[in-house]
């Protein structure tokens, strides 16, 4: 009864936001720059399974106005003895056209072999700086500064502790 029930109320949210998403209109970007960005935009990509059955997939959900974004990101990895899920809320604010600071929540759940109540979690801090090279490349630095201590380790590794993490990346749309 209980599956039923949260069958019937997940059905209900997902046409809600499916009908929600349908009524927006966009309006035409000014420019070609990423800081013009207005309305939804929605992305995700998978990587094929590898020999060792490790999966990696991930969204994105992010919203533009006037300069200012928000992103919902989620990644699913697995490894070979551990399965993560992780998700973050970060908003990004344009400087000028091409130069922006963001900032948000991190959190990341490993979820093999737990309830998802009673899993341990990893909760931090992202904040950073990035540049909008062309419209389909962007080079960004971030730092991800722990909240909580916990157990879960880095990469599926529990021996490897990870209190804060320091990256740069860079994204390449074709």
């Amino acid at each position: 009864m209980k599956l039923h029930s949260l069958g019937i109320l997940l059905s209900c949210l997902l046409f809600s936001i499916g009908s929600i998403i349908a009524q927006i209109t966009e309006e035409q970007p000014v420019s070609n720059s990423l800081s013009n960005l207005s309305g939804f935009s929605i992305t995700g990509h998978s990587y094929p399974i590898s020999a060792n059955n490790d999966v990696h997939k991930s969204f994105m959900v992010l919203y533009g106005l006037n300069g200012i974004q928000l992103e919902l990101q989620g990644f699913y990895d697995t490894y070979m003895y551990t399965e993560r899920f992780r998700s973050s809320i970060i908003g990004k604010g344009y400087i000028n056209e091409k130069f922006y600071l963001l900032s948000g929540m991190d959190v990341e759940v490993a979820t093999e072999r737990h309830e998802l109540l009673n899993a341990p979690y990893r909760l931090g801090f992202v904040a950073g700086a990035g540049y909008d090279v062309n419209e389909n490349f962007m080079i960004e630095v971030k730092s991800n500064v722990q909240l909580k201590k916990s157990n879960i380790g880095m990469f599926g590794e529990t021996l490897i502790e990870m209190p804060s993490v320091y990256t740069v990346g860079s994204k390449w749309k074709f």
